[in-house]
């Protein structure tokens, strides 16, 4: 356990020590960039690490049966179409997830650098987003750095380049395009744009996913394909939430963007009254890894949210560390799940 302790503690410790007072000296961006080249090696160059570890494996090994036409038909076919690629070089695994915990990693950082306090959106990821899910679910880790990296294009006011990293977001997981409809909305100013923004997604996606599509209603649509802890990972979006959509003009001051993260709070809200409707929580846990970036924000702006002061912002920065280190503790100690994760193995001494 003690690997997935200091990689949390890297960045806990460069959150705290961004600003101890108000406007002081904060660390280089180098820094920054050197912890995240380490946390990329931690995810990429895991070995027999996560409850999926062997599902991706078996995976991995069969694709190179696949022709090239198959490969782009399937469900999911960016991740299929890595996967043969790195099969016809005869590369390992390690290399496949070193490609997409590079690309998860990328988007992580450029979203957290349109933070105040980048090494505190990067702490905030790493108990859920980085550890259990990047280490783990690998398509959909990889969908959601794309989706990060289509954020930071939001944030810069750049659509068009949004637009791309949301459809190759959905190359990798189509239900990355629900992205399209709540960042559409949130960007355009008329009714027609929105229009046009819902067309320009539709017309790839039906040609492209609709194999991904299938797979989903079909996987999805049974009520015996159930995650645990589906409530726990709902609620810890739902407060920041909460918390967002009545303070929301605190946040930002850019209209395109409290449109953005009201109506993703908005989501997290409702997603509360519909894990009680669905019949896979699967479905809306999935689902839900989507509104995580809206959990980020609010809890890496939070400091400077609820005060100007150097003492109260650092007691506050500690109290956010101190409650994402609570939430690391009781999913190693009470998860089913946390003993995939334990011993943590590095490729290459094993």
């Amino acid at each position: 356990m003690l690997p997935y302790w200091l990689l949390f503690a890297v960045f806990a410790a460069g959150a705290i020590a961004v600003r101890g007072s108000a406007g002081g000296p904060s660390p280089s961006r180098p820094l920054l960039y050197l912890a995240a080249m380490l946390m990329t090696a931690f995810i990429g160059l895991r070995y027999d690490v996560g409850p999926d570890w062997e599902a991706y494996l078996e995976i991995y090994k069969g694709v190179s049966r696949l022709g090239l036409g198959d490969v782009i038909t399937h469900d999911d076919p960016g991740f299929y179409l890595l996967m043969w690629v790195g099969r016809k070089l005869q590369l390992e695994i390690w290399a496949l997830n070193l490609v997409c915990a590079a690309i998860f990693t990328c988007g992580l950082v450029a979203f957290a650098r349109r933070q105040p306090n980048p090494w505190l959106a990067v702490a905030v990821a790493v108990p859920y987003l980085v550890i259990v899910m990047a280490m783990s679910g690998t398509r959909q880790a990889t969908a959601i750095g794309f989706i990060l990296l289509g954020l930071a294009a939001f944030a810069d006011k750049k659509l068009y380049r949004l637009m791309f990293w949301v459809m190759c977001a959905s190359l990798f997981h189509a239900s990355a395009l629900l992205m399209v409809v709540i960042v559409g909305l949130s960007y355009t100013r008329n009714r027609f744009q929105s229009i046009v923004l819902l067309c320009m997604a539709a017309v790839p996606a039906y040609f492209i996913l609709s194999a991904s599509f299938e797979v989903y209603i079909s996987r999805y649509g049974n009520e015996t394909i159930q995650s645990e802890g589906t409530i726990y990972r709902v609620l810890m979006n739902f407060i920041p939430a909460l918390y967002l959509l009545f303070n929301l003009k605190k946040f930002t001051r850019e209209q395109h963007e409290r449109m953005l993260w009201r109506n993703l709070a908005i989501f997290a809200v409702i997603c509360v009254p519909i894990m009680m409707i669905v019949p896979s929580s699967t479905a809306l846990d999935r689902v839900s890894l989507y509104v995580i970036p809206m959990q980020i924000f609010t809890l890496a702006r939070l400091p400077n949210v609820v005060s100007d002061n150097s003492k109260e912002y650092l007691v506050t920065t500690m109290a956010i560390v101190g409650l994402l280190g609570i939430v690391m503790f009781v999913y190693f100690t009470f998860s089913t799940h946390g003993e995939y994760y334990i011993p943590y193995r590095l490729y290459p001494l094993f």
